[in-house]
């Protein structure tokens, strides 16, 4: 072997580690990055289905009371945000916006209070509250209203 092949071949050497080092850390980092991208979309699975259960664990469930008299169908609902708060201690303005079932005739006289008053007949009632600081930032939240028909049962029939 020459003077000029050994260096040469040193070198070679040392290019083909390298390529083969970079190949192996590239391909790790690869599977790190496909890792990272996994665990971040199981997490965005959970929290998605933390946040259902949470809206879920907000509905309220209301029974009209039997109370002999047929004419009294409705029930009278009171919804309030006012536990809700802003961390800087602005002011807060509140819509209302009721998304699914009977319409609730004086929605729109609450909008701009967090306290929603209203009559309700048996059926479900899906609402969204968005509230909104004075600097435009706003959160909004999804909720039901679930009111169950007044208890009733069949008259016994006998005949003799």
């Amino acid at each position: 072997m020459s003077k000029i092949e050994t260096p040469l071949t040193v070198i070679l050497i040392f290019a083909c580690l390298s390529l083969f080092s970079f190949s192996v850390v590239d391909g790790h980092n690869k599977r790190i990055a496909k890792a990272e991208s996994e665990r971040a979309l199981a997490e965005k699975i959970m929290l998605d289905e933390k946040r259902s259960a949470e809206i879920e664990a907000r509905s309220l469930d209301i029974t009209i009371e039997h109370d002999n008299d047929p004419n009294t169908y409705l029930r009278s609902v009171v919804l309030s945000a006012t536990s809700s708060y802003d961390n800087e201690r602005d002011t807060m303005n509140f819509y209302w916006k009721q998304f699914s079932g009977n319409n609730v005739a004086d929605i729109n006289d609450s909008r701009k209070k967090s306290v929603l008053n209203f009559e309700a007949q048996s059926g479900n009632y899906g609402f969204e509250l968005t509230v909104t600081d004075n600097y435009g930032a706003s959160c909004t939240d999804t909720f039901w209203v679930n009111v169950s028909p007044e208890p009733n049962s069949c008259p016994v029939v006998i005949i003799k």
